[in-house]
């Protein structure tokens, strides 16, 4: 299988976005695709995609109180998701930091997990269970800074494979593609535009490849779920007359 941890530095980076969207990306690509939510004491992943009613989780599982195969839900795309109920009894409860890779090293498929957001210790039960890491940053100076700290963690553990996602770029006083990938010895697998949509998208539950395929940022989200799978991505013929109606 594929365990590839979704990491950021700091909260607020659109790192349960980014999960979300490229989720449902790859599968287009690829049908054996989970989106886990390891956020245990924010978790948020299942209000991204319109699912709200799951009282059991991920944090039943790592209880031993449930299997995996019955803490899942069945996306209307076909994603699966590994949510963590809205409301636990323990948010600050940590684990044993081989709680999720036990969980996870006999399952097939890709697995996505959102990690809790900044250095704490749940993070190391994200880090752990992965073979692969994506660091998300935007691209200003601090973000940047706790992602070189995220980078170094992940090497830590003994991950080889990271990446780089810098979400929200604008263009306007942020560091180049080529600074960040300097600054924290890794690959930019990708950027996703700054795009006001995101919000209404959060509101109605619904990601923006969903709501709005043709955007800039959808675009950008495929793109990424291509290379992950080795792929290039070809975006759809006459993309800018499709944005215009869509």
């Amino acid at each position: 299988n594929r365990v590839i941890g979704v990491v950021s530095g700091k909260g607020g980076v659109g790192k349960t976005t980014f999960v979300a969207n490229v989720g449902l990306s790859l599968v287009e690509i690829n049908n054996d695709v989970t989106v886990i939510d390891a956020d245990i004491s924010t978790s948020n992943l299942g209000m991204h995609l319109n699912l709200y009613q799951f009282p059991l989780g991920l944090q039943n599982v790592l209880d031993g109180d449930l299997d995996i195969f019955n803490a899942t839900y069945m996306h209307p795309t076909g994603l699966k998701v590994i949510p963590t109920p809205l409301y636990i009894q323990n948010p600050r409860k940590s684990y044993s930091p081989n709680a999720l890779k036990n969980l996870l090293e006999n399952e097939a498929g890709i697995f996505i997990i959102d990690s809790p957001p900044g250095l704490n210790r749940n993070v190391d039960l994200v880090l752990k269970a992965s073979n692969e890491v994506i660091v998300i940053t935007t691209p200003d100076i601090a973000s940047v800074t706790d992602a070189m700290k995220t980078v170094k963690l992940a090497r830590d553990n003994g991950i080889k494979n990271i990446n780089i996602a810098v979400n929200r770029v604008s263009g306007k006083y942020e560091l180049t593609r080529e600074e960040i990938e300097s600054a924290c010895d890794a690959e930019v697998i990708g950027e996703i535009p700054e795009d006001k949509a995101m919000k209404a998208c959060l509101m109605y539950g619904t990601p923006i490849v969903l709501a709005k395929p043709y955007s800039k940022s959808s675009i950008a989200f495929r793109t990424i779920a291509a290379k992950i799978m080795g792929k290039e991505y070809q975006p759809p013929r006459f993309l800018f007359i499709k944005r215009l109606f869509g």
